[in-house]
C-alpha cells in the first residue's frame, strides 16, 4: 500500500474532489426528487424501481473497474472517462423518449459515477494522512450542502414548471466544469499505484457477473415474459453471493469481525436509506399529491441533517486523540465502531417514522388535514435518519480504511468494496421493493406497495445493526480481505 505524499495536499486537489462529490450529490438528490414525474409522462411505474436498481447495478461495476485502475495507474485515467460516462448518461436523460432510455441513461450515469466517486476515495487514502482523512471525509459529506440546500428543490420547481428533462440536462456542463477544475490534480497522482496485482482484471469479470446476475433476478421479478425465462433469470441471482464473496473481504456475508462486517453494515444500511428515500418520493408526490418543490424540500433535509451527522463523528475523532478524550466521551469516542452501531439505531428510528407517516396518510384519497400530519410525521423521520446515515456512513468509510490498513488491504480494493456494498444492497433493496410495488399497488392500492417498499428497506437495516454489532473492538483482525 502507498504511504500518503509528504507534505500537505495541494488546494486544487481538494477543490476538485469536493467539486466531484457536488455534482455526483446534485445528481442524485435531483434524480430521486424528478423521478415520480418520469413515469406520470412516459409509462411504466411497474419499472419504477428500475429508475434507480439499473444506476446503482452500473455503478457497482463502475466502481469496481475505477478501483482496480486507480492501484494499477493512479486514478486520473478513470476519473476522466468516469466523468465522460456520466456526461453521455445525462444527455441520452434528457432526450429519452421511452422508460427504456430513462433506464438505459441512468445506467450509464451510475457506470460513470461509480468510477469517479471509488477515484475520490483513492485520492483521500494517497494524498492525506490518517489524522487528516475523518475531517476530510466530513468535508466530503459537506459537499451535500449545496446540492441538498439548491439541487431537489430546484429540480422540483424546474419539474413543475418545465419538464424534469431540465434536471439531466443540467448535469452536462456542471460535470464538464468538475473535468476543467480537478482532471489536472487527479492526473497528477497518477503512476503512485502503479504495479498492483493482475488480479484486478478478475475482480472486474466478476463485478460484471454480479450485475448481470442481479439484474436478471430482479427483472424475473417484474418483467412480463414466458415462465421458463423468468424462472431462469431468477435462477441467475443464485450467482450473486458467489460473485459477491470474491469482491468484498472475506466472510463479509457471513458478517466477520473486522473489515468484512464494517462492509456488510454499511451496505445493509445505506440500502435501507435508499430503499425508503425513493419511495417517500412517491408518497409524497403521488399518494399525498404534493407538488416536486416541496418533495424536494423533503429529500433535501435529511441530505442537510446527514452532513450534521458526519461532522459529528469526524469531531469525535478529532477528540479520541486529545488527552482529555477519554474521560470526555468514552468509548463513543475511542471505538469508531462504537459510532457506526450508534448511527444505524438512529437511522432505523428514523425510517421507522416512515411507516408511521404512511400509516396517518392512510390507503384511500388523503383530507387535507391527514396530508399535513403525514407530512409532518415524514419530515420528522427523515431528518432523524439523516443524522444517522450521517454518522454511520462517514464513520464506516474511516473505519474501514483504518481496518484497511491493519489487514494489508489496498485503498483501491477498500474504496471499491464499500462502493460496491453500497451499489448492490441499494440495487437489491430498490429493486425488490419496485417488484413489491408493482405486484400489489395495482390490485391493493399505491399505499400498501410503498409500505411494503418500506419494510424491505427496514429489514435491510436491521441487518445492518447485527453487522455492525459484529464489527469488534478495534484491534481485532478478520480473515484475509480482498484477494
Amino acid at each position: 500500500m502507498s504511504e500518503p505524499p509528504p507534505g500537505p495536499p495541494s488546494k486544487a486537489l481538494t477543490v476538485g474532489i469536493v467539486l466531484g462529490v457536488t455534482v455526483m450529490a446534485f445528481g442524485a438528490l435531483a434524480v430521486v426528487t424528478v423521478a415520480p414525474r418520469i413515469p406520470a409522462e412516459l409509462g411504466g411505474l411497474e419499472y419504477y424501481g428500475w429508475i434507480f436498481s439499473a444506476n446503482l447495478l452500473a455503478s457497482l461495476v463502475g466502481t469496481v473497474w475505477g478501483g482496480a485502475q486507480a492501484d494499477r495507474h493512479g486514478p486520473g485515467r478513470a476519473f476522466v472517462l468516469g466523468l465522460a460516462v456520466f456526461v453521455l448518461g445525462s444527455a441520452l436523460g434528457a432526450l429519452a423518449p421511452s422508460m427504456a432510455a430513462v433506464i438505459v441513461a441512468r445506467a450509464l450515469q451510475g457506470l460513470g459515477s461509480g468510477a469517479v466517486v471509488t477515484c475520490i476515495y483513492v485520492v483521500v487514502t494517497l494524498a492525506y494522512p490518517d489524522r487528516a482523512r475523518a475531517r476530510v471525509m466530513a468535508l466530503l459529506s459537506s459537499a451535500w450542502v449545496l446540492p441538498a440546500l439548491v439541487g431537489p428543490a430546484a429540480a422540483g420547481v424546474v419539474a413543475e414548471l418545465a419538464s424534469w428533462r431540465w434536471v439531466f440536462a443540467a448535469l452536462v456542463p456542471l460535470a464538464s466544469l468538475v473535468a476543467l477544475l480537478s482532471v489536472p490534480s487527479f492526473l497528477g497522482l497518477a503512476g503512485r499505484t502503479a504495479g498492483a496485482p493482475a488480479h484486478h482484471g478478475a475482480r472486474l469479470w466478476h463485478a460484471l457477473l454480479l450485475a448481470a446476475a442481479v439484474g436478471a433476478g430482479l427483472w424475473s421479478l417484474t418483467a412480463a415474459a414466458p415462465l421458463v425465462l423468468r424462472l431462469l433469470a431468477a435462477a441467475a441471482l443464485a450467482l450473486a453471493p458467489w460473485t459477491l464473496q470474491r469482491l468484498t473481504p472475506a466472510r463479509t456475508l457471513s458478517l466477520a469481525p473486522g473489515l468484512a462486517a464494517v462492509v456488510a453494515a454499511r451496505g445493509l444500511f445505506f440500502a435501507g436509506f435508499v430503499a425508503v428515500e425513493v419511495y417517500l418520493a412517491l408518497l409524497l408526490t403521488e399518494l399525498l399529491s404534493l407538488s416536486s418543490a416541496v418533495t424536494g424540500l423533503v429529500i433535501a433535509s435529511g441530505a442537510l441533517v446527514w452532513t450534521l451527522g458526519s461532522w459529528a463523528q469526524a469531531r469525535l475523532d478529532r477528540v479520541r486523540d486529545e488527552p482529555s478524550g477519554r474521560s470526555r466521551w468514552g468509548d463513543l469516542a475511542q471505538r469508531r465502531e462504537r459510532r457506526v452501531l450508534l448511527g444505524v439505531l438512529v437511522l432505523s428510528v428514523g425510517l421507522a417514522l416512515q411507516l408511521v407517516a404512511l400509516g396517518v396518510a392512510g390507503p384511500a384519497t388523503v383530507p387535507a388535514g391527514k396530508v399535513a400530519a403525514a407530512l409532518a410525521v415524514a419530515l420528522c423521520g427523515w431528518l432523524v435518519a439523516g443524522l444517522g446515515i450521517g454518522f454511520a456512513h462517514a464513520g464506516s468509510s474511516v473505519l474501514a480504511f483504518e481496518r484497511a490498513e491493519l489487514e494489508g488491504v489496498e485503498p483501491g480494493a477498500v474504496s471499491a468494496a464499500l462502493q460496491l456494498a453500497d451499489g448492490v444492497g441499494a440495487a437489491v433493496a430498490t429493486g425488490v421493493g419496485g417488484a413489491l410495488l408493482a405486484l400489489l399497488a395495482p390490485s391493493w392500492g399505491l399505499a400498501i406497495g410503498i409500505g411494503a417498499a418500506y419494510g424491505v428497506g427496514l429489514a435491510a437495516v436491521g441487518l445492518s445493526l447485527l453487522a455492525a454489532w459484529r464489527i469488534g473492538a478495534p484491534s481485532a483482525r478478520s480473515s484475509p480481505a480482498v484477494p
